[in-house]
């Protein structure tokens, strides 16, 4: 035993490892003052700036600030435009989460079996990822463009339809629209996702299925579902809050309209501070918009991720 302990001592790799967490060490204060910089830039100081700005009754056409503390605040929550882009941006978030969930679940488990092609399925996956969503917005508004849509063409030709459908002019459709380029373009986020859950599900739970002649349903409710619930919530917690931002569809295809009906609350403080130039209600409007996430956040995590600790 003495005779081993004196070889692992003296061997070569042992005496490097000090030099080698050294010198790994010495990298990571070489990056911390960038790392500095950009969170004292790019996150800390807009932040607090922008809690700053909400404070103050400032125009931009005017040049004028007045400090009014929280009356930014009060005057939005009895301003009905404001409480109409809220209902908007929970109807889009609850509608679209719900169809890429599904959409997402199901394809990921499609993805999942042994076919030919698999690889080829999972890349071409990644090809709405990799689109600007405002570029997205202006494709799809050519594709439902007034008396020249070719989606009109194609359901007048198959019977579905007859004469030009109002897509953009009509509140419901219009909202069916731009929520239909946010599962065309993040329905691939939820898949990813899914399928990183389903690759740590064990193959052993589902031989002990088929042994047991569990259906394809139950063995999916008891056994996948289980498995993949904490991935399954991050990546749902992850497109809430982006959806809670949702604003390039609608710049791009209905700028809010018809009627406001597709008016989200990031358009909403789009509005305020670059249209009207009233910055301490956008300020304001976007911190309650931060509140709304923040709270979100936790009550998924404190739920979620906490219920997984105490399980293990």
């Amino acid at each position: 035993m003495s005779s081993g302990n004196t070889i692992l001592a003296s061997s070569p790799a042992i005496e490097a490892a000090p030099s080698v967490v050294k010198k790994r060490s010495r990298g990571f204060l070489l990056i911390w003052p960038a790392f500095l910089y950009l969170l004292a830039f790019l996150i800390v100081y807009p932040f607090f700036y922008n809690i700053y700005q909400s404070l103050f009754s400032y125009s931009m056409l005017t040049n004028t600030s007045k400090f009014v503390g929280f009356q930014n605040f009060v005057e939005l929550f009895t301003r009905p435009d404001y409480f109409r882009s809220l209902l908007n941006s929970l109807f889009i978030l609850v509608t679209a989460l719900g169809i890429e969930t599904l959409l997402g679940i199901t394809i990921a488990l499609m993805l999942n079996q042994n076919f030919r092609g698999k690889v080829l399925a999972r890349m071409l996956l990644i090809l709405p990822l990799g689109t600007i969503p405002v570029i997205n917005g202006y494709v799809f508004s050519l594709l439902f463009f007034p008396s020249a849509s070719p989606i009109d063409h194609i359901l007048n030709l198959l019977g579905l339809a007859h004469g030009v459908i109002p897509w953009l002019q009509d509140p419901w459709l219009a909202r069916a629209v731009i929520i239909m380029v946010d599962v065309w373009q993040w329905t691939s986020f939820m898949i990813i996702m899914i399928l990183a859950g389903l690759s740590s599900v064990p193959q052993s739970f589902y031989e002990l299925a088929k042994l047991d002649n569990m259906s394809p349903w139950e063995t999916f409710w008891r056994i996948t579902l289980p498995k993949i619930k904490l991935t399954l919530a991050l990546a749902m917690l992850i497109r809430a809050m982006d959806l809670l931002k949702f604003f390039d569809p609608v710049f791009a295809l209905t700028k809010g309209g018809p009627q406001s009906a597709t008016e989200t609350v990031s358009f909403l403080i789009y509005r305020y501070g670059f249209k009207a130039f009233v910055i301490g209600y956008a300020s304001a409007g976007s911190i309650l918009v931060w509140a709304l996430i923040w709270v979100m956040s936790f009550l998924v995590i404190s739920r979620v991720f906490t219920r997984k600790e105490k399980l293990a």
